[in-house]
């Protein structure tokens, strides 16, 4: 007989948490950090624990162009000088990062002229020196945002010739927000960077500047299996998808999560078990499992009855109208 043990969790505890609350680990960041729980979360041998993320609430308060992030600096020589053209900390669209560039204040609006192509969505910087000038992308970390590769060589752009994108300017400098926690010791997470990870749960960017980061709909709610005994303190880190940690400039922000506790899986006790949270949908998808249960306690057919159809005895006959109209059935719900 096929039996589904629907297995719900023993407990669960959920935790509320401000960043202001926290206890800081990096200074000038508040996206690193402890929180010490007044009741601990205890498991036994025979017990694991799912974490997930609830709800998320991140202020969009850190900037596209960064010293954080690593992608501010531009070096060029020029007669045998090395300069460096340094962007602020900012939230560049890429008409004001054009402005920077022609900025009279900035040694490289004397020897480029840089212009934005809405079109292709690049920038061309046409070299009016009288000399030639090298650009230094090795050096450089803000290359991918103007369109260039991240390992780019150096380039060589003679008077009157202009250096342009090789691919489209790029300022969405963070897709995604990665929500950290270590200590909690996760048995079914990696990741392409190292392996087994520490992420919680991945948050779309999915706003612009100055709004609020929510984890909505379209965000899959990740479960994290703990195996750990004892859950007392909780370490986090939030960073981008490069895992550089978030600047959000002391704007503060707030997460739930939940730990339920479940039985662990004991295949000697267990061949088929299925987890449930929430309530069961009204429509049970196991009906043709069930059914075919109760159809297996149908008593042994007597050989002796007969029936007009050959080889088939009366009881047999019933039970095969019976599968057939329950079929029909499940048919007839399944497309309402």
């Amino acid at each position: 007989m096929n039996n589904i043990n629907l297995v719900q969790p023993l407990r669960t505890q959920i935790i509320h948490i401000r960043s202001k609350d926290a206890d800081q680990l990096t200074p000038n960041f508040n996206t690193n950090f402890v929180v010490n729980m007044k009741t601990a979360l205890s498991t036994t041998t025979n017990e694991e624990v799912h974490v997930s993320l609830m709800s998320v609430e991140i202020p969009y308060s850190f900037y596209n162009i960064s010293n954080d992030l690593e992608n501010n600096s531009l070096k060029y020589t020029f007669n045998g000088t090395l300069y460096n053209l340094s962007f602020g900390n900012r939230d560049y669209d890429v008409f004001q990062l054009v402005d920077y560039f022609n900025n009279s204040n900035n040694h490289i609006s004397t020897v480029f002229t840089t212009t934005y192509d809405t079109q292709e969505n690049k920038i061309s910087m046409l070299n009016k020196s009288g000399a030639t000038i090298v650009i230094n992308w090795t050096q450089s970390n803000i290359n991918k945002e103007l369109g260039f590769l991240v390992d780019e060589p150096d380039e060589s752009v003679p008077n009157g010739f202009t250096s342009v994108s090789r691919f489209v300017v790029n300022l969405a400098t963070i897709h995604s927000i990665l929500i950290k926690c270590p200590n909690v010791g996760s048995s079914n997470v990696i990741s392409t960077r190292s392996g087994n990870s520490t992420i919680l749960q991945k948050v779309s960017v999915d706003v612009n500047s100055f709004g609020i980061i929510y984890l909505n709909m379209s965000d899959y709610r990740q479960v994290t299996i703990s195996q750990a005994s004892v859950i007392d303190q909780l370490v986090f880190t939030l960073t981008d998808q490069n895992n550089r940690m978030l600047q959000l400039n002391n704007c503060n922000f707030e997460m739930s999560l939940l730990f339920e506790v479940y039985p662990k899986y004991n295949p000697e006790l267990n061949n088929n078990r299925r987890m449930i949270a929430g309530n069961v949908s009204e429509k049970n998808p196991n009906r043709m499992n069930n059914f075919i249960e109760r159809v297996e306690e149908v008593e042994p057919v007597d050989d002796n009855d007969s029936h007009p159809i050959e080889g088939k005895s009366q009881i047999e006959h019933d039970v095969d109208r019976t599968i057939l109209d329950n079929l029909i059935q499940v048919v007839d719900n399944n497309t309402e």
